[in-house]
Parts: structure tokens; C-alpha cells; sequence
């Protein structure tokens, strides 16, 4: 019973923390930079929902900051804002995401979208003036494209949708045109396969948007030469941001759960339910055992085994049956999320929505040997209070 019961309690926490490192990776799986640089609060793609998250000012200058560096490829600020979008034949403009980048000079893939059809830099931020050329260059997802009817060369109107109509002249409402320069076949297991999503040039999108006062961006993207020059590269960044949350890319397993407020949620309420109700399962099995056993006990009694050795041999055994049960819960946990991630793929989600790392072995371990320990003094309290003269006498 006892093993029975814990083998169940961990497979559940194995399952339940393999699917919330899923939830932390995939927020994470489509970043192609090394960090990410993100105000407290805020950063991923998502956040776009949230109009009232945090932002990080002076984008453009502080990107260039740490781009200066010789170990960093590339920095970009990203920002990401609701938009609607139309061709020229559409009554009704589509409501889009749009993320707003720097383009490196060398092409690169940003949430899953390619930057190679855009032009490298960003012209009409002009050094903050923001009165420079426009590109009037937009990528768009197969999403978005398939929502408004788009293809590669055709003229789009573009609207910020959170600029005030008061804050506009009568020639500045025209909204302003760009020209499709590509169709990005997004994989539906990217996040941004499964949003319609345009890219274009961060400046074009600030001025659009109203962000262009502050230099505003939801995060910054920083792509290193060499994995080992990753540690100077965050140094930089947080010499740009100090007050920032940078996230390196290296992502996955319990890391990656931590940066992940919803993961790190659903992970610490698992391990407190599993610590909670292993502990109540080991403690009220062993108590029906030592209830049945009670005359063997008292033989221990009779025969010279004193109260602490009794006691030893309750826990040692307690504890070995609950070391049995999480052998066993690691394995079908496995098994559970490997069925969990084939029912989830047949039925609504488009991937796997958990995963397994070779820590969840000895953390699910540890957990059930915490729960044993919890449950021992009731076993323990029983064996101590058995009163030896009346079993041997029954």
C-alpha cells in the first residue's frame, strides 16, 4: 500500500513539473539570442496583452551600447504592440501583433521570423529625431498574411491602434503604407506560428504607436561571438539596464522554470501537494501496518529489541517502502508525460506541452523521502505507546 500510494503521489509531481518546465521552455525555446534583457516584470512576446507592463527606455542608445562591445554579434530592442492592418481593397482592418526590431547586418531570426528581406539598421529613428526615411518594409507571418489575404508586394495601410486620433493632424490620420517584402512560414509550435504577427522596423512602429517619446521597447536581444564571452555580455546589458532582469538563453529544465512566474507557480504548488498528501499516505499506511503487526512488536519487545531499536527498524522500514514507491512514481511519471504529451498533440495542443529533464529523478526522489520523513512520528508514537504485556497476553 505504501508503495502504492507514493508511486502514485510522484508520478502526479512528475508530470505536473514536466509540464510546467514545458510551459517556462516555450517561453523561452523560440529566443535565438543568448540573453534576454527584460524590465522587472515583463519581457516575452505574450506581454504584448499586458499594455500596462513595464518597457525599457532609451532602446535604441542602449542596444548600441552593449552591440559596441567586440564578444557581442548583435543587440536588438524589441517591441511588441497591437496593430491593424489592411490592403488596399480591405474595408476592415485585421487586428494584428507587431513587433517592432533593429536588424542586424547580418540576417538573423528573430521569435521565429526571419529579418533577411528587411533592411539592416533603423533610418528613421536618425538619432532620435525619428525624422528620418522611411523603409515602409513589413514581414508578415502565414498567420497574419492568411487573415487580411496578403502576399509578398503588396501595399499595406498600417495603424497603431493605441494612437489617439487627438494627438494627429488631418494629414498625419492617413495611416502610413508599407510594402510586404516577405511571408515567413512560421512553424505552429513557435509561438509566433500561432499568432498573426508582422515585423518591421522598431522606429516605424514607435511612431505608430506613440512609444517614440521615450524610446521604448519591451526587451533587448543580445547575440555573443563565442558561448564564453556570454558572462562580459551580460555585464554589458546590465551596465545598460541596471535595474533590468537579464535572462540568458541557455533556458530548459528548473532554470528556465524560475524565470517563469506562472511555471514557477504551478511547480511550487505540485511540490507542496505532493510533500503534503506522500507525507498523509506514508503516515496513515504505516499506521494500519504497525495496527496489524502489533504482536510481532511486542515479541521484538520480549525477546530484548529496546523501544529504539524498535523504533529504528519502523523507520528504516517506513522509509525504505517510501524510497520503493518514488523509484517507481519517477518511471511512471515518465510514462506519464510521455502519454500526456501524446494526448495533448492528437487533440487541441500543436507539440509536445511537457517535458523530462535527468533532475526530475533525484528531486522526485528527495520530495518523497521529505514526505517519510514528515509521516514518521505517528508510526514512530504508535510503536512506542504498543503496550507489550497486553499483545502478548491476546
Amino acid at each position: 500500500m505504501t508503495v502504492s500510494l507514493v508511486a502514485l503521489t510522484i508520478a502526479l509531481l512528475v508530470v505536473v513539473t514536466g509540464i510546467a518546465t514545458g510551459l517556462a521552455a516555450d517561453s523561452t525555446a523560440d529566443d535565438e539570442a543568448d540573453i534576454r534583457v527584460v524590465p522587472e516584470g515583463g519581457g516575452t512576446l505574450s506581454s504584448v496583452v499586458d499594455v500596462e507592463s513595464a518597457r525599457l527606455g532609451d532602446a535604441h542608445e542602449s542596444a548600441a551600447a552593449i552591440e559596441r562591445r567586440d564578444d557581442v554579434a548583435y543587440a536588438t530592442p524589441v517591441l511588441t504592440e497591437a496593430v491593424r492592418i489592411r490592403t488596399a481593397g480591405s474595408d476592415e482592418p485585421e487586428t494584428v501583433l507587431a513587433m517592432g526590431v533593429v536588424p542586424p547586418d547580418e540576417p538573423t531570426e528573430i521569435e521565429g521570423v526571419s529579418t533577411a528581406s528587411l533592411e539592416p539598421g533603423d533610418p528613421h529613428y536618425a538619432n532620435g529625431s525619428y525624422d528620418g526615411p522611411r523603409t515602409g518594409e513589413i514581414v508578415l507571418t502565414d498567420a497574419a498574411a492568411d487573415g487580411i489575404d496578403a502576399a509578398a508586394g503588396d501595399d499595406l495601410e498600417v495603424r497603431g491602434s493605441m494612437l489617439e486620433a487627438a494627438n494627429r493632424s488631418v494629414e498625419d490620420d492617413r495611416s502610413p503604407t508599407h510594402t510586404v517584402t516577405a511571408v515567413e512560414d512560421v512553424s505552429a509550435t513557435d509561438l509566433s506560428g500561432e499568432l498573426p504577427l508582422v515585423v518591421l522596423h522598431l522606429s516605424e512602429l514607435q511612431s505608430m504607436t506613440g512609444s517614440d517619446g521615450t524610446d521604448l521597447a519591451d526587451q533587448v536581444l543580445v547575440e555573443t561571438e563565442a558561448e564564453t564571452s556570454t558572462t562580459a555580455a551580460e555585464s554589458a546589458a546590465e551596465d545598460a539596464y541596471p535595474n533590468a532582469t537579464i535572462q540568458s538563453g541557455d533556458g530548459g529544465g528548473f532554470a528556465s522554470i524560475r524565470s517563469d512566474d506562472f511555471a514557477l507557480a504551478t511547480s511550487l504548488v505540485a511540490l507542496v501537494v505532493a510533500v503534503v498528501i506522500c507525507s498523509l499516505f506514508v503516515a496513515t499506511s504505516s499506521a494500519l501496518t504497525i495496527d496489524r503487526d502489533r504482536q510481532a512488536i511486542a515479541v521484538l519487545a520480549a525477546v530484548g529489541f529496546s523501544v529504539r531499536s524498535r523504533l529504528a527498524i519502523v523507520a528504516l522500514t517506513t522509509l525504505s517502502l517510501t524510497l520503493a514507491g518514488a523509484v517507481a512514481g519517477v518511471v511512471l511519471g515518465i510514462v506519464g508525460i510521455s502519454l500526456t504529451n501524446y494526448v495533448a498533440t492528437a487533440t487541441v495542443a500543436p507539440g509536445p506541452i511537457a517535458t523530462s529533464r535527468p533532475a526530475f529523478a533525484p528531486y522526485a526522489v528527495a520530495v518523497a523521502l521529505i514526505a517519510g520523513i514528515l509521516a514518521l512520528p505517528y508510526p514512530l508514537y504508535l510503536v512506542a505507546r504498543t503496550n507489550v504485556v497486553a499483545e502478548l497476553g491476546r
